[in-house]
């Protein structure tokens, strides 16, 4: 009890110091490994006032985050509450990160206290690895780091409308390098990859690409719908190549497979160099620019995906959408239920149900299943009509991107 009450404690202290602040912080820039920093600070005697000020400084980084430090992430990741009290208390553990004070606006009289503005140079590199250190950001970083599921992706040369990926593959050489730049790029940070001139050549054995221009289109979309991507990038080169000097620029494109969302951009280049190899270019451009473009791939990727689950009942079947089902449940509370527990947070909207039918609209699919296994609107199909067969519901279900249209076939 004595452990609870001290937590408690602690607790209630630092929501005491939250609202002391008024927590107005901005970055104004970095010089090496400091940041300069505007904070506000307010307090009913103005000898406090500038007091005030550094210590909401802290408390925003700390726990609010300020826009330009750490992707204006709150410094601490895991809360102790011993180490972040003792900034705020009477150890003033922030003073020993404060390089330079400077007042912009002396205290004014407002309201019944007083508020002052100042400049503070802050310690900040110094200050990032303290925080980090005592509140279990690297441990919090790997297991962050395991949870991510990664997708598998593809990718592919840019292309105008007419042509196809094999065209431009057999006849751009550079771009074909660019690609396969790219492709490598991914495969060394632990990226799983599908080939592109690998799938073009298992459809040539399958059937013959057909050669007019809304044929190749086709073809090309198909391609990319029935591969197991997860992602598709998009890879364009811009080059300058003379014997003086060269240089390249790659430019990224991804986008989700199933519904042609973009989940980012990137354009890398590189600097002049003396060689006309585009090879090589390409790989110095890819190199230093792919692991920031795969972690917005992987942060939209580990996003839940909006879907609509939409069901109808077959002619041939004499049930409705609120008959009881072989475990005394009506089919349409089930489904809900089945929603309830396998929608990302439970997070689903009904449009409607009626008798033969019912439509749940902006169903948050999770990009992973309980197993932690890599989930998608075809497998969130697929388990629902599982769960359905065995309260007796005989289904079949298609889906087109990530709308799952699931026809009830029989109910026992």
């Amino acid at each position: 009890m004595k452990r609870i009450l001290l937590t408690l404690s602690a607790i209630i202290c630092i929501q005491a110091y939250a609202q002391e602040y008024l927590q107005i912080v901005a970055l104004e820039s970095t010089q090496g490994i400091n940041g300069i920093f505007t904070t506000v600070g307010a307090a009913s005697e103005k000898k406090a006032v500038e007091t005030n000020a550094l210590k909401s400084l802290f408390h925003t980084l700390l726990f609010q985050g300020v826009e330009g430090v750490e992707d204006g992430n709150p410094l601490v990741f895991s809360e102790n509450l011993v180490y972040t009290n003792s900034f705020f208390n009477s150890s003033a553990r922030y003073v020993g990160y404060v390089a330079e004070v400077e007042e912009v606006a002396k205290p004014k009289k407002i309201g019944e206290g007083y508020q002052g503005t100042y400049r503070v140079t802050v310690r900040l590199k110094q200050l990032v690895g303290d925080v980090r250190k005592n509140t279990g950001y690297e441990q919090g970083k790997k297991v962050e780091k395991n949870l991510l599921a990664k997708p598998k992706i593809m990718v592919v040369p840019f292309k105008k409308d007419g042509e196809s990926y094999k065209q431009i593959l057999e006849n751009d050489r550079d771009l074909r390098a660019a690609v396969a730049e790219v492709q490598k790029g991914f495969e060394n940070l632990d990226i799983e990859t599908e080939n592109i001139l690998n799938n073009v050549n298992s459809i040539n054995r399958r059937q013959q690409y057909e050669s007019n221009a809304d044929a190749a289109d086709s073809n090309d979309k198909q391609l990319l719908l029935s591969s197991d991507a997860d992602v598709y990038v998009v890879v364009d080169l811009e080059k300058n190549i003379n014997p003086a000097g060269s240089s390249v620029s790659v430019i990224m494109t991804a986008y989700e497979t199933a519904t042609n969302n973009i989940w980012g951009t990137e354009n890398s280049w590189t600097n002049t160099f003396r060689t006309t190899n585009v090879s090589a270019l390409c790989a110095y451009a890819v190199r230093d620019y792919l692991p920031d473009f795969l972690k917005q791939i992987v942060k939209n990727f580990n996003e839940p995906a909006s879907g609509v689950v939409q069901f109808s009942i077959s002619n041939s079947c004499m049930g409705t959408m609120r008959d009881r089902c072989g475990n005394g449940r009506r089919l349409s509370d089930f489904i809900q239920e089945w929603l309830d527990d396998n929608a990302h947070e439970g997070q689903y909207h009904t449009q409607g149900i009626v008798d033969e039918s019912a439509v749940f609209d902006d169903v948050l699919i999770p990009r992973a299943d309980k197993r932690g296994k890599k989930m998608n609107a075809e497998k969130f199909a697929g388990q629902l009509c599982d769960a359905l067969y065995g309260i007796g519901v005989e289904t079949r279900f298609v889906t087109e991107g990530n709308n799952m249209i699931i026809t009830i076939l029989s109910i026992e």
